[in-house]
C-alpha cells in the first residue's frame, strides 16, 4: 500500500470528462489522471455517479484499467474496443507490476508477476514458458502470482495486498453515498474552491493524517464542484473541505491538476 502502509484513494465523478469533446482528448485526460495516481501510489480510484450530468463511467473505467494492466497482458484482456482507439497516445505508467517479458530461466523463486490463467491450468506471466499454477483459478482471469519453483516452473496466486511495495491501483464504481460513507478511509478530504484555505487547516490536517490508516481525496467535475454534486451538507460528511489553490490566478483549475496537487500535499504531510 501507499503512504507508508496507509490505504490511499482518489474519487472522481463520472462526469470528469465532460469538458472534452473528442475521444482523443478524453483519453489524454484519463492518462494524466492515471499518471498522477500511479506517481503517488494510489490504491483505489473510485468513479462515482454524478446525477446532475451525463456520465461516462464505462470509458473511464476501461481506459484507467487498461493503463494499469501490464503491457504483455493487454491483448488478451482487452480485445479491439472503440474506447481504446487512442490508447497509443498514452504514456506508460512504468509501475513495479509492469515488468518486461523475460526468459523463464532468468526468474528466481519469490518473484511476483501479474498473469492471466490459461485453460490448461498454467498462467501467462510474460515468459517464454508458462508456469503451472498451484491451486485453482478461473481461466481468463487476471491474477497476481508468486513464482515458487523454477524447475519445475510453478507459481501460486497471492493477494495483491500481500505484495511488498506499490502494485498498481484498482478501479471501483461507487454511488455518491458510498463515496462518503466508506469505512475503509478514516480521513476523507473534499476539494473545493469554497473550502477552507490550506494554510488554515494545515495543522489539523497533518495531525489527522498521522493517525489515519486510510485516506481518500474527493474531486468534482469541470462544471460542478462537490457542493453542487453532494449538497451543502458535504462539510458534515467529510473530515476536511480544502481549497488547494486559494490564490489561483486562472479562472478554473482542472480536475487532473487538482489531483496532482492534492496527492502531493498528502504525500508531503505523511512523509
Amino acid at each position: 500500500m501507499a503512504l507508508l502502509g496507509r490505504m490511499l484513494a482518489v474519487s472522481i465523478p463520472d462526469t470528469v470528462l465532460e469538458d472534452k469533446e473528442s475521444p482523443r482528448e478524453k483519453t489524454a485526460k484519463l492518462g494524466l489522471i492515471a499518471r498522477a495516481c500511479a506517481t503517488y501510489g494510489v490504491d483505489v480510484i473510485e468513479v462515482f455517479g454524478d446525477r446532475r450530468g451525463k456520465g461516462d463511467v464505462d470509458a473511464i473505467r476501461t481506459v484507467l484499467e487498461y493503463l494499469e494492466t501490464p503491457q504483455y497482458l493487454r491483448r488478451r484482456l482487452y480485445p479491439i474496443d472503440e474506447m481504446l482507439k487512442y490508447a497509443g497516445i498514452l504514456p506508460p505508467l512504468r509501475i513495479p507490476s509492469h515488468k518486461a517479458r523475460v526468459p523463464a530461466h532468468t526468474l528466481s523463486p519469490g518473484e511476483t508477476r501479474e498473469g492471466v490463467v490459461n485453460e490448461d491450468g498454467t498462467v501467462d506471466i510474460g515468459l517464454d514458458a508458462n508456469p503451472r499454477l498451484r491451486g485453482t483459478a478461473i481461466p481468463g482471469k487476471r491474477v497476481t502470482v508468486r513464482v515458487v519453483s523454477v524447475r519445475p516452473l510453478e507459481a501460486e496466486p497471492i493477494a495483491k495486498e500481500n505484495v511488498r511495495g506499490y502494485w498498481g491501483y484498482s478501479v471501483e464504481s461507487r454511488s455518491s453515498a458510498e463515496v462518503l460513507y466508506d469505512k475503509r478511509f478514516k480521513v476523507k478530504i473534499a476539494t473545493s474552491r469554497l473550502g477552507s484555505p490550506l494554510k488554515e487547516a494545515l495543522g489539523r490536517l497533518q495531525e489527522a493524517l498521522s493517525m489515519a490508516d486510510g485516506v481518500k481525496l474527493i474531486f468534482g467535475s469541470p462544471s460542478k464542484g462537490l457542493f453542487d454534486i453532494f449538497g451543502q451538507g458535504l462539510s458534515r460528511q467529510v473530515d476536511f473541505v480544502l481549497n488547494l489553490y486559494p490564490e489561483q490566478h486562472v479562472e478554473t483549475v482542472r480536475t487532473e491538476e487538482a489531483i496532482f496537487a492534492g496527492l502531493n500535499l498528502v504525500s508531503i504531510l505523511t512523509a
